[in-house]
């Protein structure tokens, strides 16, 4: 049986969570006047109700963890990018030696727009012969550009919209990318 936190910590742990009694009974299915009887010394728990307390906590806890990090902490520092004049046969040899579905195309240190394996197939699909073809003819939208101390909050409110959104140091030089994966990478920490 594992040691658990004393059980006046219930109360501040909660507190330093913003979470209610009542947010907390819902999440544990303990009636929040367990909740508030616990809190106030005026009950001797069932150790099973005091484990499932202090997991719940320590579960919202990480989350929040999680939240605090930045850009710099989970992009991937290797960017693979190409140019206006790079071909579409070079791009998808780029994105399948590297096991990637975006490309940033950037210039002179400058992000002058992007392509995706989703473009790239429907192009090739209605046009085979568009392969040698420079890819400014099917490139996208910039990917969006972040601090590195962007939270992961906001990134991942960007990644719904966009592949991959591109990190920045306080430079203004390009020192990541992220897409989804790098996100999903966190959920498994």
């Amino acid at each position: 049986m594992k040691k658990l936190p004393s059980l006046s910590e219930i109360k501040l742990l909660r507190k330093k969570l913003n979470i209610t009694q009542k947010e907390l009974g819902v999440l544990c299915s303990i009636p929040q006047s367990t909740i508030s009887r616990i809190e106030n010394n005026t009950i001797d728990p069932p150790y099973s109700k005091v484990e499932t307390i202090f997991e719940h906590l320590e579960k919202k806890r990480s989350e929040r963890e999680k939240l605090k990090k930045h850009a710099e902490d989970i992009m991937t520092k290797k960017i693979i990018s190409i140019n206006s004049s790079s071909t579409i046969r070079e791009a998808v040899d780029l994105m399948n030696n590297n096991e990637i579905s975006q490309l940033p195309i950037i210039e002179n240190g400058q992000n002058m727009g992007s392509l995706t394996s989703k473009k790239i197939q429907k192009t090739l699909t209605d046009n085979p012969q568009l392969i040698n073809t420079d890819v400014s003819i099917i490139k996208e939208l910039p990917f969006p550009e972040v601090d590195k101390k962007w939270n992961i909050k906001d990134i991942s409110n960007l990644l719904i919209k966009y592949p991959a959104v591109l990190v920045k140091d306080i430079n203004h030089r390009f020192i990541g990318i992220i897409t989804d994966s790098d996100l999903l990478k966190i959920t498994n920490k």
